[in-house]
């Protein structure tokens, strides 16, 4: 008889996403570790009955494989990881999003997923009291993880200032990323030659967004790249002077830990889990005013290059510390043998 541990890790992305998802390339990389056979499965018929252990992402898709994990006897653990299980409204205009923006049977699948999962995993303290409301009894804390030996700094030139997110109308409100754009020419007042990255696919809001560039002027100094691979995404931080994220919440924060992984500083926005990722190792700002977000550009602009990598130092060791992969890993390994 196989002495094989099988694990069926579920998400409803595609498979092709999940090869560049950070979260799942890294769990992928734990279950394997931990002596796992990993099938992935993006849909009900997709999930294998009777594996040893079910892992899924996101609450309200969780409820697929809580069915065949349940009827199986086997332990399933949900990972509750974005705004599905919060319950978000925009700071601005008080527009209901996540949990309270989801359609019924998506809030009834959330809830279900996290009354009933063996194990229910929260990405960061911010989640406990939502995922509690909604039924969650004894969320356990695993942050996110960040592969800190390929996100890591790098001895060449910094020039850019970079943000990252999908062109997407919804991301691009979530991200403030009109915002972002309006702090442009408020920066170019006192650095003119300074150069500006918009790393994210180019979805429906690419055109409005490129209108907009053009409309304040800043058209020659930002830069649309579009989607990069995951490579790539490591040598734009490590040539970024500044990373910015504002977004108006955020569960985790990835993109903040592999910019502040990279050695590079940042400026983000008070919402959320940002402060409890970021600490006392970034810029914060009010991340709805452009004149707020272009002074923390500012503030970091004027450091020395040397000034600049002492700050990002000290967010790579915060990083290194606290989200590192092997972090994660020790922190799955513990759960799962509790099961």
């Amino acid at each position: 008889m196989s002495n094989i541990k099988t694990v069926c890790f579920f998400s409803h992305e595609s498979r092709a996403q999940l090869q560049k998802e950070q979260y799942s390339i890294q769990d992928f990389r734990i279950l394997r570790d931990l002596g796992y056979e990993v099938t992935v499965a993006t849909c009900f018929r997709e999930i294998p009955w009777g594996c040893d252990l079910y892992l899924s992402w996101w609450a309200s898709g969780s409820i697929l494989p809580l069915i065949k994990a349940r009827l199986s006897g086997k332990p399933i653990i949900v990972i509750a990881g974005g705004n599905d299980s919060m319950f978000y409204r925009d700071s601005r205009s008080g527009v209901p999003a996540g949990y309270l923006a989801a359609r019924w049977h998506k809030q009834l699948a959330a809830r279900l997923s996290l009354r009933f999962a063996t194990v229910v995993l929260l990405v960061s303290r911010f989640m406990i009291e939502d995922a509690k409301a909604l039924g969650a009894r004894v969320p356990v804390v695993v942050p996110n993880s960040v592969a800190t030996a390929s996100f890591c700094p790098s001895n060449g030139p910094r020039q850019h200032v970079t943000t990252m997110f999908n062109l997407e109308d919804n991301v691009v409100r979530l991200k403030r990323g009109e915002v972002f754009l309006h702090s442009v020419p408020l920066v170019l007042r006192t650095h003119p030659e300074q150069t500006f990255v918009v790393i994210g696919r180019k979805g429906n809001a690419y055109q409005r967004l490129l209108s907009l560039a053009s409309n304040l002027g800043v058209g020659q100094s930002v830069h649309f790249i579009g989607s990069v691979a995951n490579a790539e995404v490591v040598s734009w931080l490590q040539r970024s002077s500044v990373y910015v994220q504002i977004s108006d919440t955020e569960t985790f924060g990835v993109a903040i830990a592999e910019a502040m992984s990279s050695g590079t500083p940042v400026v983000v926005s008070r919402r959320g889990a940002i402060p409890e990722l970021v600490g006392d190792c970034g810029v914060f700002v009010d991340h709805n005013d452009p004149e707020s977000v272009a002074a923390g550009i500012i503030e970091l602009l004027a450091k020395t290059e040397a000034e600049r990598r002492a700050l990002g130092a000290e967010a790579r060791r915060r990083i290194v510390e606290h989200y590192s992969y092997e972090k994660r890993r020790e922190a799955m390994q513990q759960i799962i043998a509790g099961l």
